[in-house]
């Protein structure tokens, strides 16, 4: 999980969510969001394809119907390399939504990125989950500071596990902050295959997400001030 910026953003917490009383022909902002994932996620999947196959895939992604800001395909096979379990996510849009999610925290928690990409990551939370540790996640989001907590989170299955999450802002070309980048470790693994241990391996993942978002924010992702 990762914490919220402050205003009337609601980043840590229960989903918020209601029926209006109104009937509407129009689709509704969550009827927008799912099909942009939707999209992107098809548009994602060409762009991989194209580069194995060496065939150009071109498309605009309909995410600017609900605000989130697509990565641009050059950052997102950079962000595809690494191995470990992190998202990204939006400090600049409502609800701060994950907007990159690697394969290993699929794994991690049993989602689909269908149903991981725009969302809070409030929905790792649940009856376990130690409001104070969120309350402390969420000031040091607010003071841009690099943070590492324990924090109880559950997969999509039910099940519970501890999390060893270290969030940090990822900062542009330009020094503003672009993203925020969490890192997930089941505390049940301790060590990896080469022997390196949590902190190590989120220390890794986390530069190698700040050397491809600076590498190539001339081109992607927000570039305003925090």
């Amino acid at each position: 999980m990762i914490g919220e910026l402050g205003g009337d953003r609601t980043f840590l917490g229960s989903d918020d969510k209601g029926l209006g009383s109104e009937e509407s022909c129009e689709a509704s902002v969550e009827d927008k969001e799912k099909a942009s994932v939707t999209v992107n996620n098809i548009l994602s999947a060409l762009i991989r394809y194209s580069e194995l196959t060496g065939r150009r895939v071109s498309g605009k992604k309909c995410s600017d119907s609900v605000g989130i800001v697509p990565l641009g395909s050059s950052l997102t096979i950079s962000l595809g390399r690494i191995k470990q379990s992190f998202v990204l996510t939006d400090p600049h849009l409502h609800d701060m939504p994950i907007v990159y999610v690697s394969e290993a925290f699929l794994s991690l928690t049993g989602y689909s990125r269908n149903e991981v990409l725009g969302r809070n990551c409030r929905f790792l939370s649940g009856p376990g989950t130690d409001v104070g540790t969120l309350c402390e996640i969420r000031e040091n989001i607010r003071t841009e500071q690099a943070s590492s907590v324990r924090i109880l989170n559950y997969r999509k299955d039910g099940s519970s596990f501890w999390n060893l999450l270290h969030i940090s802002p990822v900062r542009n070309a330009r020094g503003k902050i672009a993203f925020y980048v969490g890192v997930q470790t089941d505390e049940s693994a301790k060590t990896d295959a080469q022997g390196l241990s949590p902190e190590m391996r989120q220390l890794g993942t986390v530069g190698a997400v700040k050397v491809a978002v600076r590498s190539l924010s001339a081109g992607v992702g927000p570039s305003k001030s925090s």
